[in-house]
């Protein structure tokens, strides 16, 4: 698969070979939608940085998550045998 730059590379070959049978209304045209083109691109490619910076961050946030659930599976462990340990030490229900 080409990847973006190369796929330019080989519109702009095409575009050079083109401005010597073509006329110079159709060349300025197609010259109009290259630049279009790559400021097309340069966006995209602005878009993509934004998205691995969000991606860390909900990696980020991930991990912290995993952490807390962690602590609160131990905090959930402690207070069942606290809770066992005072069932246990209460007396027995009187009889009916």
């Amino acid at each position: 698969m080409n990847t973006l730059d190369d796929r330019i590379e080989t519109l702009e070959m095409r575009v050079e070979r083109l401005e010597t049978w073509a006329g110079p209304g159709q060349t300025e045209a197609l010259s109009v939608n290259i630049r279009a083109i790559r400021a097309d691109v340069v966006a995209f490619r602005g878009v993509q940085k934004n998205q691995g910076t969000q991606l860390d961050e909900l990696t980020r946030d991930v991990a912290r998550l995993k952490a807390d659930v962690a602590e609160l599976k131990t905090d959930v462990a402690e207070l069942k045998a606290a809770v066992q340990e005072v069932l246990i030490r209460l007396p027995a229900p009187p009889p009916d």
